[in-house]
C-alpha cells in the first residue's frame, strides 16, 4: 500500500507534523520504506492496512494539525505473494534484459 498524508495549515515544513502519524509504522512493526513523496508499506491483510492508514490519518491530527488529506494507493495481489523487494528487483531485472 503506498500512503500519503498532507497536514494543511501548518506551514511548508510538514516532517515534525508527519512524525507522529509515521512513527505509527515502526510501533506496529511493520515493513515501509519512506520515500520523499509517500510511504509504501506491506500488511498481511486489506484490514491491516487500512487500520493502519486510519490510525496515521488520525495521528496526523492528534499531531495538532486542523486538517488533513491523505491518499492511498492499494496493489492487492492475492494469486502470488509479493513483497516490495521483489517488485522492484522484478522491475530491475526487465531493465537489464532492455539494454
Amino acid at each position: 500500500m503506498e500512503l500519503s498524508i498532507i497536514p494543511l495549515g501548518k506551514g511548508t515544513s510538514i516532517s515534525k507534523l508527519l512524525a507522529p502519524a509515521l512513527r505509527e509504522f515502526e510501533k506496529r512493526k511493520v515493513k515501509h520504506v519512506y520515500t520523499s513523496m509517500c510511504t509504501v508499506f506491506e500488511a498481511n491483510s486489506i484490514e491491516e492496512a487500512f487500520n493502519l492508514v486510519k490510525v496515521a490519518h488520525e495521528a496526523a491530527f492528534n499531531a495538532g494539525v486542523e486538517r488533513v488529506v491523505t491518499t492511498v494507493k492499494v496493489d492487492d495481489r492475492r494469486d502470488v505473494k509479493r513483497s516490495m523487494e521483489d517488485k522492484v528487483e522484478s522491475l530491475k531485472k526487465a531493465i537489464r534484459e532492455t539494454q
